[in-house]
């Protein structure tokens, strides 16, 4: 190196490099990310027949046989990410045709924008046959050598020459591609299209095919391929077909991915909702099919809040989480699709005569247990709408069946709600947003009594919905419908407002500071800004704590605790730690033990009223009271009878130790405006109690 640095060796002049590039053999171009063209060396010119100055600015995609863009563009972006990129053949346009040119890329940084230098091979058959100067033995040994994948045959379709890159691919001698059928060449499954392309050609109808294929190949997996068959029967150095292809694994690979995703859900990777109605159909139209087909509908119960207390990361995790199991209750040929939000189906063939509820059983077990989400345990339940159908039935028909049955199942547990229209509830449900705005939902007001005297001493503030075109609406009549689309916190959040203003102005009216309840359901009650919420309402009310109760139904006390473990316990440990009182309302519709009472800190006990129409003739009703009032009285709870309708009824409920009670006997829920006017005749009230 005469004591040179390799620095010193390598440096070469501008000029210098500018004659180097363009004195290379091969075209050598440079690109953007984009395609566009860059600059070129002059060989490119030559062997394309055009100008870097037409070209310059133009994207080469241009040049691209319109057949191998989507290869190329697959081919362009994966070049960035190596130091250099696979090979590929492509048909590029040239002044005077279409040549098949091999061409490679490396990535390089200039000036900090991304660019790509290409090599590009001519390796066009005529280019072979110019070299080969119509010497036949030449040409073949030309085309043997080729670094593309090809392969010569005679009119009839038998190989009479192969590449070597063709050999390596397959794994295959080259004495058992030679003289054998082309077909031969290819999986069997592509034998008949291969024939079909080669008929083509025979008939005159076409210069040219292009087919993709699977090449058989030998002690190796096969391999997908473009053929490109140009008929050159008529040219005396071939004779024949001569076919040029290339591997398309990657490109196969990349169309395998979109169609999955165009079918499939992209979080829980189920088939998607246009999926399911595309195999739906196919099975509802198979006439010859002797299974009916069942098809299940199913809806996440409560699932927005869990967006809303815990954030969409968990409720995807949850949305993932089902998928799973909802796949394992079924059987590998039924469908499990996820139909859009909180939604799934499932399509089953139909195995026996109670098939619908057997599926609907497994699905609610698959769903029972608490899932493990990375915010802790949740439990989640679900509404399942089962229906059978026959082939030959239409798709948007069961559908709408599936999800009626659904809804049917949903409102199970309210017979006003489930018997009320879909239409009226989804009517219900769309006004929410504006009725909660518009200051539509009002508070009612039912005062709590003692027995002995009829003495007002305190109050429950009761929902109402005065709805501008039904009129008023009572709770059993809308609080499916807010809950199920999540806007129990809100409606908790305005009524609070209400009784908060309420209580101040009935204080300044009348100096009455009574005893105040509130209905909060366990949406309201799991969401960890409630206990700030009930402070600011006794606040803003000028509220006593001591004066306040947060009344919970014990069903739903009960189930939220079993699916959501601690956190109804502890919101209510809260609330008793601030000195608020903890009721729990229609106590004796559920499935507790006496136990419970003593397990959450409750201080009011409220019997149902389905307990108190039977105190005064059915003596199992009165024990159950005798024994709440026994249990109230040894743990300083408070006992209140709800549902007072008849006279005879206050000296049973006096007699087992009751002391409190509410109902229409004494005054139904009123307005503000009326509650306040009772507070100053209370007095005139009292004349209706039975002493």
């Amino acid at each position: 190196m005469n004591g040179q640095s390799p620095a010193d060796c390598v440096t070469v002049d501008a000029a210098a490099f500018g004659s180097l590039f363009d004195h290379l053999p091969d075209a050598v171009v440079v690109i953007d990310s984009e395609g566009v063209l860059r600059d070129a060396n002059a060989t490119a010119g030559q062997q394309f027949g055009w100008t870097l100055e037409e070209w310059l600015g133009r994207s080469l995609l241009e040049l691209v046989h319109p057949d191998d863009i989507e290869w190329a563009l697959a081919s362009l972006g994966t070049v960035v990410d190596k130091d250099v990129g696979t090979a590929i053949e492509l048909r590029v346009r040239a002044r005077d045709g279409w040549r098949l040119v091999e061409v490679i890329g490396t990535p390089f940084e200039d000036q900090g924008d991304q660019m790509i230098v290409l090599s590009a091979r001519d390796l066009t058959g005529r280019r072979g046959w110019e070299v080969a100067g119509n010497d036949t033995e030449l040409f073949r040994a030309i085309m043997q050598n080729s670094t593309g994948l090809t392969l010569l045959t005679d009119p009839s379709g038998t190989v009479t020459a192969a590449s070597a890159a063709f050999i390596r691919m397959t794994g295959r001698g080259m004495d058992e591609v030679l003289t054998r059928p082309l077909t031969e060449a290819v999986v069997p499954g592509d034998r008949a299209s291969l024939n079909e392309a080669l008929e083509l050609l025979l008939s005159g109808a076409q210069r040219q095919v292009t087919i993709e294929v699977v090449l058989n190949a030998s002690g190796r997996p096969p391999v997908p391929c473009q053929f490109s068959i140009v008929d050159l029967r008529e040219d005396p150095t071939v004779g024949g077909f001569v076919i040029s292809g290339h591997d398309i694994s990657e490109l196969r690979r990349a169309r395998s991915e979109l169609e999955h995703l165009a079918g499939h859900d992209d979080l829980t990777g189920l088939p998607n909702r246009a999926r399911f109605v595309e195999e739906l159909g196919r099975r509802l139209s198979n006439v010859d099919r002797r299974r009916a087909t069942l098809v299940a509908f199913i809806d996440l119960d409560r699932f927005k809040p869990v967006n809303d207390l815990y954030g969409h990361d968990a409720g995807d995790e949850l949305l993932t989480g089902v998928a799973r199991r909802l796949q394992g209750a079924v059987r590998g040929d039924d469908l499990v699709a996820r139909f859009g939000g909180d939604e799934f189906v499932i399509v089953a063939d139909v195995r026996n005569h109670d098939a619908p509820d057997a599926l609907a059983e497994r699905l609610h077990a698959a769903l029972a247990p608490h899932f493990e989400l990375s915010i802790g345990d949740l439990n989640v339940s679900a509404s399942v709408g089962v229906v059978t159908c026959k082939p030959g039935g239409d798709v948007e028909t069961v559908l709408a069946e599936a999800d009626a049955a659904m809804y049917a199942q949903k409102f199970n547990r309210n017979p006003s709600g489930q018997e009320r229209p879909v239409a009226a509830r989804r009517e219900l449900a769309e006004r929410l947003g504006t009725a909660l705005d518009a200051g539509e939902f009002v508070v009612h007001y039912q005062p709590i009594v003692t027995l002995d005297s009829g003495t007002w001493v305190g109050l429950e503030a009761l929902t109402r919905w005065e709805h501008p075109e039904r009129g008023l609406l009572l709770p059993d009549e809308f609080l499916d419908v807010i809950e199920h689309t999540g806007q129990g916190v809100r409606l908790g959040q305005v009524m609070l407002a209400i009784v908060a203003h309420d209580m101040q102005r009935l204080r300044q009216a009348t100096g009455a500071t009574p005893g105040i309840a509130v209905n909060a359901s366990a949406s309201e009650i799991t969401n960890p800004d409630y206990p700030s919420l009930i402070a600011n309402t006794l606040r803003e009310g000028g509220i006593d704590p001591d004066r306040f109760t947060v009344e919970l139904s014990e069903r739903e006390m009960l189930e939220r605790t079993n699916r959501q473990g601690s956190a109804i316990p502890t919101s209510l440990a809260a609330l008793a730690d601030a000195g608020i009182h903890i009721a729990v309302d229609d106590f004796g519709t559920g499935y507790s033990s006496l136990t419970h009472l003593v397990t959450f800190p409750i201080d009011v006990i409220k019997i149902d009223r389905s307990f108190v129409a039977g105190v005064v003739n059915d003596p199992q009703r009165r024990s159950v009271i005798a024994a709440l009032a026994g249990l109230a009285e040894n743990t300083n709870m408070v006992l209140i009878a709800e549902g007072i309708e008849q006279p005879q009824q206050i000296p049973a409920l006096r007699n087992l130790g009751c002391r409190l009670a509410q109902g229409f006997h004494f005054a139904k829920p009123m307005p503000y405006s009326a509650m306040e006017i009772g507070y100053r005749t209370e007095a005139e009230l009292r004349d209706r109690l039975v002493l």
